[in-house]
This record gives structure tokens, C-alpha cells and sequence, in this order.
């Protein structure tokens, strides 16, 4: 019997974690290795950190606590602590005769207790049958003492900046040929913005608090202010991030991956093309780019742990690069991939609305995106070469796909849900449900018949970016109430004029100003602003807007530093850890991906003025 399969074994054969959801077993299995000790060999140390739990396969353990009691184990598991927030072990673990166990890491256990409700009071209970409670209470993790100097002195700048700033319009407005009331939104704007700079607040407050003050000293009607809660894009949102709950809760994302890597090609340009494909077909699903990077990196650190590549090496940092690339490169291509496309689907005239839905939207973008694509993958192959052999369990992930056992009632709920929208969207000139109330009805039944839980569609679903969506739409809007963006775009008509008489260098103009804008400003932020402005121009220079308004999602996505990029940031504290790649080697080839979002906008030009958008 494999490794694999004997990890599995006792997974299920233990009393609590067989209890658990197949997915979570699945999951967990990857991390799970066998480990080997001789008679009287000390496995841990009271006091040690609590690295991982035990379940023990063959021979006998004893547990000895600091002060020399001797306690037998009363089930086949040790080390629970690592499973709490106990931090160390409450014992010594010495191997009575030749063991052999299985090793759960800390984290594994994390994700296990998260997916299912009473597994930590359960480990906790059987710390307690071995030590009676003693010295459990008082050793229970606090949380560490943070550094926090540099922090708070950049915080204490930007309260002061957005404090000063608006009192300077709210002197000065009057000059720009303002009345008292765009005057003063403009005042609350530049609050608005100097938070999301500073990232004073989570990002989604900042837009709150403008459409709160906007409101509630009655500068704008509430159907202006309002109207991004209210937008078709809203829903659209709402339904497919609680669609993409389902999927990943249910299993089927992680399915659809094991089922990837199984029929892969068992070569290192296999391995790179898997982790590269699973990211671009999890992108129209999984309507968060931070939930993509997420879910990716998992499966770089089992892959890369594997094929056994060296870490740090070019091998190794190439997984890295295809996993990241394949998660986030053709976000713009989707309009379902993340909330701020809905921003700019929200900023098309309804006309416009109805011509650009799902399939015409990736139709429009097709050729960007194979470009890109294609660029990265000649660049690729050159940026990291190496003869490193690779191979991959395909023992292991048959094992895996054996946990999660056959597909289950939600699975098929989230498949068929999933197969409804893209039929519905391609079929809505015939039926003339918009995909917006489409995605809200299948929502609905989702959650008619169970298959998304109260809490699950409470906790799961990504508000925060719900909110955050509703309240940009809704600044947007009282820009133009205002006729602000009409304002601005008569102060920037010399970019009209020039996107009209010469589209290819104002791409690069835009790319420039784009570059700038995200050293100080998030990318969704940056992406909104210069769509605001950037938009509306493009109507009178005959270019059609969704065109300015993908290439701000293409360009927005650009960094080079990490601070500019919190998915790169998630991916990398998931990844990290292991330390599998080579930071510097990721960051140079990111910097050459920028100028390949660039490439892939002036490939497409021409097929754009085919389609008559240019």
C-alpha cells in the first residue's frame, strides 16, 4: 500500500477527522507525510512549538508531562495542540517502541477546523481527557505584539492630509468656476481619495463615507447617490459571488483541479501549463481575484513539493509565475472575474449594456488575451531555463479525487447553476431575461433548495467588495450629476483630440499616467478615477467606451512593487512559508508582464477596428 494511500487511511479511521466534509480530507491529504522513529527517540518536547499533530500507524507512544507524570494515550492520535490555539506542546512524546505516524501541519489543521463547525471543541475535549485541563487555559495562543511605529506615523500623515486637503478645495474650489455644491463634493472626494491612498480604512469604507456625507447634507438626490446599489452590474455581482460560493464550497473547484492535474503531462512544461490553465478556467468563476490566488497557491506548494524541484530554483520559481499569471492575467477578459469590471460595465449606457454582456465581452477582449498569453509563454520558456525533471503523484491525486468520492447533490447544483448562466447569457436575445435577474434567479434557487447555506451566503460572500462596488458606481454617478467628469474631460481635451488623431501613442500616454497612478493609488481606485474621466472622452473622439474602459482594467492590475498588489501579497504569505520560489527572479519577470498587458492592447487594435469599437 502507497504512502498515499495509507495517509488516507488513517485520516478515515480517525474518530473526529473522518467526521469531516470529503473535501476537507482532500484537501488536507496533501500535507500529510509519514513519519518514522526509533525506540526511545523524543518525537516532540514539552514547551516546543506545536508544529503538528499525530496519528499514530504503528507501535506506542508515551507522553510525559514536565513534572514527570507518565500518561498513555487513550486513542490512536497525539499532539492535539497543534490543532488549538494551544501554541505548545503540554508534553514530551517519546516513541515506547519503533513508531510509525502520520504528521498534520498546524495550517492543515486550520483550514480543517474552519470548514467544520466542532472540530476544535473536539480536539480541545481530547486535550483535555489526557491532561485534565491543567495548564490548558493559561497557554492558550495571545495574540503577538505588533510593531506598529511606522505604521502608525504614515497613518498620523494621512489623517492630517485628508483633514487639510478638503478644507483647501472647500478655499479654493470657487476658483475652478464651481457652485458651493460640487464644491463641497469635491471636498468630500478628495477625503474619499486621500483614505484610499494612505489605506487609512479598509477599502470599501472611504466610499461609504462619501455616499454617507453626500446624502446626508443633501448635495444629490438619493437616486443619484444610490443608484450603484441598485445598478443591474450590482447583482450581477451579488449572483455570481454567491454562485462561485457554492462552487468552491462544494467541492467542485477543487474536483475540476484534481481532475486537471491527473491528466496533465508529466513534464515540467506540463506541470507549468496545469497550474497555468487552472487559473485561467477558475477566472470567470471565482469572482475575486484574491479568492484565485487563494485557492492557486495551494496547489504550487503541493506541486512544487512533488515533482521535488529545488526550491528558489528556475524550476520552482516558474510554477510560481505560471500559477500567479494564470490567476490574474486575464481578469480583464471576463466581466464576471471581479467586482470593478462591474464598475465599468456600470459606466456603459444601458444601449451599451446590453450589447456588451458575458460572451460579447469576451469576445471583444479574445485577442488580448490570447496575445498575452502568447507572449508569456515564448517569454517564459526563455526567463527560466533548466533541465530539472519533474514528476508528479498521479497515485496521490488519485487518492484525493477517492476521498472526495462521487459528485455530490451541491456539486451538481453549482454545475448546473453555472451551465444555466452561460446558456442564459448566450441565449438572452432569445428569451430577453437580462443576465443580471438570470443570475439573481439562479441565486435564488440556490438558496431556495439549500444549496447555499444562511451562513454560508452570509460569511462567504465577499460584501466588503459588494460595498465597495455600489458606493464607487455611486460617486461616479454624482460626478456626472454634477457634469464633474464633463468638467475634467474639458480640461484634458487635448487627450481627446489626441486619442481621436492617434489611438496608439495615447495608449502609451495612458499606460504612463496608469503606471504613476498606482504608486499611490489601489488599483481599483485608480481604475475607477481614470474611467470617470477617461470614458466619457472617448465617445467624443469616436472610440467606444468599453474600449478605454478595458484597457483601464489591463493597465490598473500593473505593479512593481509588492505594497501595490494585495493578491500578489496573500499569494505570497500562503507561499512564502515554504519559501519555494525566488522573490527577486518573480518580481523582475512581473515587471516584463507589464509591458505584456501593453502588448496585448496594441495586438487587439485592429481587430477592434474590425469590430468597429475604433
Amino acid at each position: 500500500m502507497s504512502e498515499s494511500l495509507r495517509a488516507a487511511k488513517s485520516l478515515t479511521s480517525d474518530p473526529i477527522i473522518s467526521r469531516s466534509l470529503n473535501e476537507s480530507l482532500a484537501r488536507m491529504l496533501r500535507n500529510v507525510k509519514e513519519r518514522r522513529f526509533k525506540a526511545g527517540e523524543t518525537i516532540y518536547t514539552a514547551d516546543s512549538e506545536a508544529k503538528f499533530m499525530y496519528l499514530l500507524h504503528e507501535g506506542s507512544v508515551e507522553l510525559v508531562t514536565p513534572l514527570g507524570k507518565k500518561i498513555s494515550l487513550h486513542s490512536s492520535r497525539f499532539g492535539e495542540e497543534a490543532a488549538t490555539e494551544v501554541p505548545h506542546y503540554l508534553s514530551t512524546a517519546v516513541a515506547v517502541t519503533d513508531v510509525v505516524a502520520f504528521s498534520i501541519p498546524r495550517a492543515s489543521l486550520a483550514g480543517l477546523n474552519e470548514y467544520n463547525e466542532g472540530h476544535q471543541a473536539e480536539f480541545y475535549f481530547s486535550l483535555l481527557a489526557s491532561y485534565g485541563g491543567e495548564g490548558i487555559r493559561n497557554r492558550i495562543a495571545k495574540p503577538p505584539a505588533v510593531k506598529t511605529h511606522a505604521r502608525d506615523v504614515i497613518q498620523a500623515i494621512g489623517w492630517a492630509v485628508a483633514t487639510v486637503l478638503p478644507l483647501l478645495v472647500l478655499l479654493f474650489g470657487h476658483e475652478l468656476g464651481l457652485g458651493r455644491e460640487p464644491v463641497l463634493f469635491l471636498a468630500i472626494f478628495a477625503a474619499t481619495v486621500v483614505m484610499w491612498v494612505f489605506e487609512l480604512v479598509d477599502e470599501y469604507i472611504p466610499g461609504l463615507f462619501a455616499l454617507l456625507v453626500t446624502l446626508a447634507i443633501g448635495l444629490a438626490p438619493p437616486k443619484s447617490v444610490l443608484a450603484g446599489f441598485a445598478s443591474d452590474g450590482f447583482f450581477m455581482a451579488m449572483s455570481i459571488l454567491g454562485l462561485g460560493t457554492v462552487i468552491v464550497l462544494s467541492g467542485l473547484s477543487f474536483r475540476f483541479l484534481l481532475w486537471v492535474l491527473r491528466y496533465l503531462p508529466n513534464s515540467k512544461a506540463g506541470h507549468n501549463l496545469g497550474l497555468l490553465i487552472t487559473g485561467i478556467l477558475l477566472t470567470p468563476v471565482v469572482p475575486s481575484i484574491n479568492a484565485r490566488a487563494a485557492l492557486v497557491a495551494p496547489f504550487l506548494i503541493d506541486m512544487a513539493e512533488t515533482v521535488k524541484f529545488q526550491f528558489r530554483g528556475n524550476a520552482a520559481t516558474q510554477l510560481a509565475v505560471a500559477a500567479f499569471t494564470g490567476a490574474t492575467l486575464v481578469s480583464a477578459c471576463y466581466l464576471t472575474s471581479r467586482s470593478v469590471n462591474f464598475v465599468i460595465f456600470g459606466l456603459l449606457s444601458p444601449q451599451q449594456q446590453q450589447h456588451f454582456q458575458w460572451l460579447y465581452w469576451v469576445f471583444a477582449s479574445s485577442v488580448a488575451g490570447i496575445a498575452m498569453l502568447a507572449i508569456y509563454v515564448v517569454a517564459v520558456t526563455l526567463a527560466f531555463p533548466g533541465k530539472e525533471v519533474s514528476r508528479l503523484s498521479k497515485e496521490q491525486v488519485d487518492v484525493q479525487l477517492a476521498l472526495l468520492g462521487p459528485i455530490k447533490a451541491r456539486e451538481w447544483a453549482s454545475l448546473v447553476g453555472g451551465f444555466a448562466f452561460a446558456i442564459g447569457v448566450v441565449t438572452t436575445s432569445i428569451h430577453g431575461v437580462q443576465p443580471s435577474w438570470l443570475g439573481m434567479a439562479i441565486l435564488f434557487t440556490l438558496l431556495l433548495f439549500g444549496s447555499l447555506r444562511k451562513s454560508e451566503f452570509r460569511e462567504k460572500t465577499d460584501w466588503p467588495s459588494l460595498l465597495y462596488l455600489g458606493s464607487l458606481v455611486g460617486i461616479l454617478n454624482v460626478f456626472a450629476y454634477f457634469g464633474l467628469d464633463k468638467m475634467i474631460g474639458s480640461h484634458l481635451s487635448v487627450l481627446g483630440d489626441l486619442m481621436s488623431a492617434n489611438f496608439e501613442l495615447f495608449i502609451a500616454i495612458l499606460f504612463g499616467v496608469v503606471a504613476l497612478l498606482r504608486f499611490v493609488i489601489p488599483n481599483t481606485a485608480t481604475i475607477a478615477l481614470c474611467a470617470t474621466i477617461f470614458m466619457p472622452l472617448a465617445e467624443h473622439a469616436g472610440i467606444h467606451p468599453w474600449v478605454i474602459g478595458f484597457i483601464l482594467l489591463l493597465f490598473g492590475d500593473m505593479w512593481l512593487l509588492p505594497y501595490q498588489c494585495p493578491h500578489y501579497q496573500q499569494f505570497k504569505e500562503i507561499v512564502h512559508l515554504k519559501d519555494i520560489y525566488d522573490e527577486k527572479t518573480f518580481l523582475r519577470f512581473n515587471l516584463f508582464m507589464n509591458l505584456v498587458r501593453l502588448g496585448g492592447i496594441y495586438a487587439s487594435i485592429p481587430f477592434w477596428k474590425w469590430l468597429g469599437l475604433v
